[in-house]
């Protein structure tokens, strides 16, 4: 009797306390977005405390309803690491002591010349049946367990430590190609990730619904309005490579005819990496003057491999001394229209572009708050400076909402915005 063929559902859980303190927790979006790359959909995750109990009913859930479990967290020598003994609780199965795990343990601890501590001998532990997932990086290896179903696959539980360094080559190397040999055989699947710029995620949503309800049926669609950007993710599958291909393409020639001028990238492509290869395109190189986002901008800049072959540098010009005896504001300008001006902003981008000899200079100044504004100029005006990118300078007018975080952020994300913008202007 042949497995029974269907899209697999697929859970994560997260553990820990601090996850429901105010912690943000950045694994659901890695998690969410690689298995949907992959072809696979998340159809729940939760997150739950350092609790035994709260672990292990939602695995005795799961092990009811769905086909694929990923525990993150949970696998560390404290007290409060629980997820072996509740996964072993919830599906009745013993821990196993494992000598040679705790023997690798031992020696990890003694390449660091440190004693290793008696609890750590819980981490040698491990679910009857469960493969041991090796961890490189951390003392807790994961855990791969596949339970037999009759007519079906096999549902597989898998348990990953907590943090990122560890989590996320375990999760790629060990858990992702499990998944696509389980489950992935039959899936042919073709998957878009679309950022959009210079629009807003209700306009976006305005522009997209007539392809949305075009296609209905046919794709899965999601947007997420994130700073000063719009993701639109759309997946199609077939029942051949092929046939999902071709469905991809049609579909985003459709997305492409309602917000293509918005589009300035795909997958993982950022806004400071497309902008990159634009100043490489037209060899020009760059430097930021910034005032209310404190580095903030060339801190995105330079996180891309390589910007040093065309970012020159940047200055946090936080005082108006700053600003004028460094950067060459003018007094009067200061004095007349303020930090925060169209006049101002236009002076620090030019002055920085001639301070760094760069071909073109950016520069954002405003008030990102919570105090500091007033009935003229409130929290969240901002001002972008464009130098070079035309014959004159240019300027372009913010009003952000948001926490004080929040607005220098977004300040950031619109100045490369705009710059991006006017480079490919340039480039037609």
């Amino acid at each position: 009797m042949g497995f029974q063929k269907r899209t697999p559902r697929i859970e994560i859980l997260f553990t820990g306390s601090e996850l429901l303190e105010g912690r943000p927790n950045t694994h659901q979006n890695y998690l969410c977005l690689k298995l949907k790359n992959a072809g696979f959909s998340v159809v729940r995750a939760t997150t739950v405390p350092d609790n035994k109990a709260a672990i292990a009913l939602e695995v005795k859930d799961w092990s009811l309803r769905s086909d694929a479990l990923i525990i993150c967290g949970g696998l560390g020598p404290t007290f409060d690491d629980l997820s072996r003994e509740a996964a072993s609780e919830a599906l009745k199965r013993p821990l196993v002591y494992h000598p040679e795990i705790f023997k690798a343990i031992k020696a990890r601890f003694s390449r660091y010349r440190s004693p290793i501590p008696a609890e750590n001998k819980k981490q040698a532990y491990v679910i009857e049946g469960a493969q041991v997932i090796e961890n490189p990086r951390g003392s807790a290896p994961g855990q791969a367990l596949e339970i037999a179903r009759k007519g079906e696959i096999p549902q597989s539980l898998f348990l990953l430590p907590g943090p990122f360094a560890e989590m996320s080559p375990l999760f790629e190397g060990a858990v992702l190609p499990r998944l696509r040999f389980l489950y992935g055989q039959n899936l042919f699947s073709e998957h878009l990730l679309l950022h959009l710029s210079g629009i807003s995620e209700s306009a976006a949503d305005e522009k997209l619904s007539p392809v949305i309800d075009a296609f209905n049926g046919q794709a899965r669609f999601t947007i997420l309005g994130l700073l000063a950007q719009v993701d639109f993710y759309a997946s199609v599958e077939g029942k051949s490579s092929q046939e999902a291909q071709r469905k991809m393409r049609k579909l985003k020639a459709a997305i492409l005819k309602k917000v293509g001028p918005f589009v300035f990238g795909e997958g993982e492509e950022t806004l400071e990496s497309v902008l990159g290869r634009a100043l490489l395109r037209a060899k020009k190189t760059l430097a930021v003057a910034e005032s209310c986002t404190a580095g903030g901008l060339a801190s995105r800049i330079t996180s891309v491999p390589g910007s040093s072959d065309y970012f020159k540098g940047g200055v946090v010009s936080y005082s108006n001394d700053v600003k004028r005896d460094f950067l060459g504001v003018q007094s009067k300008t200061l004095s007349r229209f303020g930090a925060v001006s169209p006049e101002c902003a236009v002076e620090m981008a030019e002055g920085v572009r001639r301070k760094m000899k760069a071909s073109l200079g950016i520069s954002i100044t405003g008030i990102a708050g919570p105090g500091g504004g007033s009935a003229k100029k409130p929290v969240g005006l901002v001002y972008v400076g464009l130098s070079g990118f035309t014959k004159k300078p240019l300027t372009r007018q913010l009003h952000l909402i948001g926490d004080r975080e929040t607005v220098r952020k977004r300040a950031a994300s619109w100045a490369l915005h705009f710059s991006l913008q006017e480079l490919l202007l340039g480039e037609k």
